[in-house]
């Protein structure tokens, strides 16, 4: 078994998150970044289906940004991208990486990168 890292860089989606009352009133630019290490055969191919495929995790997010649901916290919107890779047990782990650009005009952005292991695997 091969290990693959699939990668998302800098998916720019506007959000409702924060726990500011500015925050709370108009979705704001969250960039997420997601890094996978994937357990995959030594040849992925689309018949055999044995890749990780990024579509339906940008898929996910963008649908959370159409629903405009609130999230509080950063910490909570890597949970919830957690929770969706790890159903995948090929996954053997995941680096989340979110971040919010305009929060501080003196910062390129401000937020959390955490790693896990799915222990579903």
């Amino acid at each position: 078994m091969n290990k693959t890292t699939v990668r998302i860089d800098r998916l720019s989606l506007p959000l409702m998150i924060g726990i500011l009352d500015f925050e709370r009133l108009a979705p704001q630019t969250v960039e997420i970044s997601i890094e996978i290490a994937a357990r995959i055969g030594p040849k992925p191919t689309e018949e055999a289906q044995d890749y990780v495929s990024y579509a339906p995790i940008v898929e996910h997010l963008i649908a959370l940004s159409e629903s405009r649901r609130h999230i509080d916290l950063v910490e909570q919107l890597a949970d919830e991208i957690f929770d969706f890779l790890f159903t995948d047990p090929r996954i053997a782990n995941a680096t989340v990486t979110v971040m919010k650009p305009d929060i501080f005009a003196q910062a390129a952005g401000v937020g959390v990168i955490i790693s896990r292991e799915n222990s579903a695997t």
